[in-house]
């Protein structure tokens, strides 16, 4: 019996990867490796309607019970992967397990970087897991003071988020903007103005140069230009490490090997959409059809109840061209370099993105 494809990673990638699979046809064993206790669930929802408490855990899950049984997709939760020998084909768990595998996917997506002194702080924290979401959502309290290191994509939605709840926010970015690899600067201003009308206090051009801490809490945070912003609870979302120790090499080297494949945070699909299209493209892989071509970067959020979407590279647009009303708002934008579009944004105007897709696709 083939000892089939181990998918090393329970995060979106791997759960794709794995529905791509039976779909294309493919009956050997699939096994699904995750170091989190939980069956796949979605993200998205961990900084915005799970945090707002408008779902439960239960309702973000991938699959509903009972699916991976059916599909005879093995799960292997609560015990991470710690080592691989790829000459033998095989993975080591935490527990001391070791797995054999004919296919390899390393989907074990990415873990926080934290501030250097925020070890040991009960009140310090990231935001990855359900397990963080829940353990956040229970700290915002109306009243509450919350302090956000990063202002990246999680952040200005856990921010607004918490402004819904009654929570003092605190934007903390060490760039001049924020967002700079996804929107033209224009777009990050307009993006400022928003959480500033909200009430959001956000700090830009500023860094955190020491915690302040008492009886293992922070209590403020000292920043870059002299000031203390002082905080019930901290958040850190200052970027992300691919989670590949346990692979003991390098990645890139090893997907060179016709059996190891990768998707997800760990091959930089950062983004909800470049994840689940990886996935499918691994599973085509090892199907042994020809992957689909290259998709359009694109990317969503929802920050105080309008829907942001984006489309292919803002940030490199030396020209912006907006239609309709900032100030609305409902507008689209489209970013050009030498004349030519290099991407869109689409503020609470959906219908618009097939128009701009087509538009970028043809460019």
């Amino acid at each position: 019996m083939s000892d089939g494809v181990l998918i090393v990673g329970g995060g979106l990638a791997g759960q794709r990867c794995a529905e791509a699979l039976r779909q294309g046809g493919y009956d050997g064993p699939v096994r699904i490796v995750s170091a989190e206790p939980h069956a796949p669930y979605d993200r998205p929802p961990l900084s915005k309607e799970l945090l707002a408490g408008e779902k439960e855990h239960g309702e973000i899950a991938l699959r509903p019970d009972g699916w991976h049984d059916e599909k005879g997709v093995e799960l292997i939760l609560g015990d991470p992967a710690a080592g691989l020998d790829p000459d033998g084909r095989l993975v080591t768990l935490e527990s001391g397990t070791t797995i054999p595998y004919e296919q390899l996917v390393v989907a074990t997506g990415s873990r926080p970087i934290m501030l250097p002194d925020a070890e040991g702080l009960e009140n310090v924290q990231a935001l990855r897991t359900v397990d963080d979401a829940l353990r956040l959502r229970d700290a915002l309290e109306p009243g509450t003071r919350l302090a956000v290191v990063g202002a990246g994509l999680i952040s200005q939605e856990v921010a607004s988020t918490a402004s819904k709840r009654d929570v003092a926010v605190t934007l903390i970015e060490a760039e001049p903007l924020p967002l700079a690899r996804a929107l033209h600067p224009d777009l990050a201003l307009w993006l400022v103005d928003m959480q500033r009308s909200a009430g959001i206090d956000v700090r830009l051009e500023t860094a955190v140069t020491r915690i302040v801490s008492e009886d293992g809490r922070a209590v403020a945070l000292e920043l870059s230009d002299g000031s203390t912003v002082e905080a019930d609870h901290v958040l850190v979302a200052i970027g992300i490490r691919p989670a590949v120790d346990w692979l003991g090499g390098d990645l890139e080297e090893l997907v060179e090997r016709p059996e190891i494949h990768a998707a997800g945070d760990v091959a930089g699909g950062e983004h909800w959409e470049a994840a689940g299209r990886q996935a499918r493209a691994v599973a085509q892989e090892i199907l042994g059809e020809e992957p689909a071509g290259d998709a359009l970067s694109s990317w969503w959020t929802d920050i105080h109840g309008v829907r942001i979407q984006g489309l292919g590279h803002s940030n490199e647009a030396d020209e912006i061209q907006i239609d309709g009303d900032m100030e609305d708002p409902c507008f689209t934008a489209v970013a050009l370099r030498d004349g030519t579009p290099v991407g869109a944004l689409a503020v609470a105007c959906p219908r618009e993105v097939p128009r701009l897709r087509e538009l970028l696709s043809a460019s």
